[in-house]
């Protein structure tokens, strides 16, 4: 089976891997280089934790979370590549810990080693939290990892598998042919395949439109900051009404904004000054640290904010990833294998009613 994939992101450098390793031909169409857009914008936050265990997201979440030393191990094994897998833990001040009503229910999943941290016990963990900061709860299941390094590795992975990545190469138009996905046209030029999975991020409904099938996915712009951070004054992932996450590599990443601002590229002096607040309000001492990096990137975001999953509905070959909206590094591993499943024709190994495509009630010509 030969299959064409649109968007070298992470979910489609995942997903192409994946499908090689099933024996599948795979040719993947990036517009510019692998991990160029949202995925590399990212923090690399693995942090399943919401404030049910019984939605359908969360069980996808955790799926995914439980796959990840397994990919890890594998992906250096065939690539080399360190992705910085971090497992120390996130900190949720009181404030940010209310907003998970039920963590209760996550308690009871030992590995995720829930625990209440009061006082002196919270800043012997994390000495530079604000001293203002007397509550938390910490969670030893959060873990995070370096994901610009992360889709330089699926895509070495998948390319060491037979995958065809096709760099600076943009898809204009996807072809459907008496009712089925045919092929994709790039640059003038008609390829053909056995199916189109489709993995463009917040760019996904563009070409959905083309085919007269609104897919209803649209980008919400995150800005971020990254602070010089040798010697380190955080040594977890603190999550707050921003996130701080320290990398081995010796940056302090701080998100992230999220606005509806369309495609426009720029990283703003509101967007900044507000991370920065929020940042300085869990831990003061950050005040002294470099400015190394800003960056902005757009998110695929569906209206309920779930994920868009599977088969376009009324046309054959045509499947569907994207609308992982702040989620696509966490996800990545198990949207690739349920991805997999759908194109060669087994059952998806988890319930995925929830996020198929037809759920806004999209078809092809409607």
């Amino acid at each position: 089976m030969k299959v064409l994939v649109v968007g070298g992101g992470i979910i489609g450098c995942a997903a192409a891997y994946e499908l090689a390793r099933v024996g599948c031909r795979v040719t993947v169409f990036e517009r510019a280089t692998p991990g160029a857009e949202a995925s590399s914008a990212a923090a690399g936050l693995l942090a399943p934790i919401d404030e049910s265990t019984e939605t359908s997201f969360a069980r996808l979440a955790l799926a995914s979370w439980r796959l990840y030393p397994d990919v890890v191990r594998d992906l250096q094994e065939r690539t080399g590549i360190d992705v910085e897998y971090v497992t120390r833990g996130t900190i949720y001040p009181a404030a940010a810990a209310q907003k998970r009503r039920d963590v209760g229910q996550w308690a009871d999943i030992a590995e995720f080693g829930v625990e209440r941290l009061e006082g002196e016990e919270l800043h012997r963990r994390e000495p530079y939290l604000s001293p203002k900061i007397r509550h938390a709860i910490f969670v030893k299941g959060d873990h995070w990892l370096n994901n610009q390094r992360l889709v330089l590795a699926y895509a070495q992975a998948a390319a060491a598998a037979g995958v065809e990545i096709k760099t600076g190469c943009n898809v204009s138009r996807l072809v459907v042919e008496n009712g089925r996905a045919r092929a994709v046209v790039t640059e003038g030029e008609r390829v053909d395949g056995d199916a189109v999975l489709l993995a463009a991020g917040a760019w996904s409904g563009e070409l959905m439109a083309g085919l007269g099938a609104p897919l209803r996915i649209e980008p919400r712009r995150g800005q971020m900051i990254a602070l010089a951070h040798v010697p380190a004054v955080v040594t977890h992932c603190v999550h707050g009404e921003v996130y701080l996450a320290p990398r081995p590599s010796g940056e302090l990443l701080i998100g992230a904004t999220v606005e509806r601002a369309g495609f426009q590229r720029a990283v703003t002096a509101e967007g900044i000054a507000g991370l920065l607040h929020s940042a300085f309000e869990l831990v003061p001492a950050l005040r002294a640290l470099p400015i190394a990096r800003t960056w902005c990137g757009f998110r695929p975001w569906a209206p309920d904010s779930l994920p868009v999953l599977g088969p376009w509905p009324g046309v054959d070959g045509l499947f569907v990833a994207t609308g992982h909206f702040r989620n696509g590094i966490l996800l990545a591993p198990i949207t690739a294998r349920l991805m997999t499943e759908w194109i060669t024709g087994r059952e998806p190994r988890l319930a995925v009613k929830d996020f198929l495509p037809g759920r806004f009630g999209q078809r092809f010509g409607a």
